[in-house]
């Protein structure tokens, strides 16, 4: 999961994932918001009321020279099915200043006009937990977080904090109870992301106290993939089993409707020599598109509910297991079965579009 939220990093800051070091001093760059923005919106936010199960639909712009496609087009064309977008535009530096990683207020308009809330990821610049140690930098990071939602007429936030160590546990929980405090009273949402419960070391997991953040969150949003990662050995990145498990484990401390399901839509492409990575991330289109240039044969592996296929590359054999139409829709069953709140894609763009046909 660390792959992930480097990667996350690095399409705003266009470089190779260095680590949290390389990625901490470009953002430190980025405009801190507090600066009076020029791109206000008069568009009212959309009503959060609604009673249907909510697909969350993650968000990147599109990076100059990327070539990995933004999320912009997906957006557009499942307009009708999505309940939130939440983009990759903001990060909370040490001091609780809030960073604007690339706001884009034609996609808040657009998601207005369509019904759609719009609550962004927040995230925690390099990885630092440094915001949390002090009772006045969790305030400040707090009011700052406010007043960007009101600012730019947002309908909350998504608070993705990763790479905490976790002594931090209990100062996260409280945050998180600050930033409630902050944002309800405005009719916001607050969203916590969360990595799972089972399988998953400590050391990744252990400043997420589920009990707590549900307390002052209106939802958590469980990120049940990287089973197996980039850097490791190859295997299938969510697998069935592991991702209905770490859901049980969590509806032993949140309640259904309070928990949200994040289906990762992408996979790795591992060089096939039974070591470690790291591996390429594929979305599933990218997956599919490299199984059909190689003349691959995708297989569906059951166990599982995972794809995986194998070809060579100048004499070099690859190995690539990826998420896939079938495998999501399983995901999306499990999430209707479980009564969850509902589900959230990682990330718009990089999904089958077949996917979608699982919505009414």
């Amino acid at each position: 999961m660390f792959d992930l939220y480097l990667r996350r990093i690095r399409t705003w800051v266009g470089t190779h994932w260095v680590w949290a070091l390389l990625a901490g001093g470009a953002l430190a760059t980025a405009l801190v918001v507090g600066l009076v923005h020029t791109r206000r919106l008069s568009t009212p936010h959309p009503q959060l009321a609604d009673t249907r199960m909510q697909v969350v639909g993650f968000y990147e712009n599109q990076s100059p020279g990327d070539p990995h496609p933004g999320s912009l087009a997906s957006l557009q064309r499942n307009a009708s099915r999505i309940t939130t977008v939440s983009p990759l535009w903001f990060s909370v530096n040490p001091d609780g200043t809030v960073s604007d990683l690339g706001y884009d207020a034609a996609v808040v308009a657009f998601s207005h006009q369509h019904h759609i809330a719009v609550v962004p990821l927040v995230t925690n610049a390099a990885g630092s937990s440094s915001v949390l140690w002090l009772h006045s930098t969790r305030q400040a990071a707090a009011r700052n977080i406010a007043q960007t939602v009101r600012n730019d007429h947002l309908d909350g936030v998504n608070l993705d904090f990763e790479l905490l160590n976790p002594s931090s546990r209990d100062s996260l929980s409280r945050f998180v109870a600050d930033l409630a405090h902050a944002l309800h009273p405005m009719n916001k949402v607050l969203a916590v992301s969360v990595f799972p419960l089972v399988d998953i070391p400590w050391s990744v997991n252990g400043a997420d106290d589920y009990a707590a953040l549900a307390q002052s969150a209106n939802y958590l949003v469980m990120m049940a993939y990287d089973h197996h990662y980039s850097g490791g050995p190859a295997g299938p990145v969510a697998p069935y089993g592991w991702v209905e498990a770490n859901v049980d484990a969590a509806l032993r401390v949140v309640p259904a409707n309070h928990l949200v399901l994040a289906i990762g839509m992408y996979g790795y492409d591992w060089i096939n020599n039974g070591q470690s990575g790291p591996a390429a991330t594929v979305s599933d289109v990218q997956a599919k598109a490299l199984a059909q240039r190689y003349g691959a044969s995708i297989q569906y592996l059951a166990a599982d509910s995972q794809n995986m296929f194998t070809y060579q590359n100048g004499g070099i054999p690859h190995i690539v297991y990826f998420m896939g139409n079938r495998s999501a829709q399983a995901r999306l069953g499990l999430a209707r079965q479980k009564h969850l709140a509902g589900v959230a894609l990682w990330r718009l763009g990089d999904e089958d579009p077949a996917f979608w046909q699982g919505f009414p």
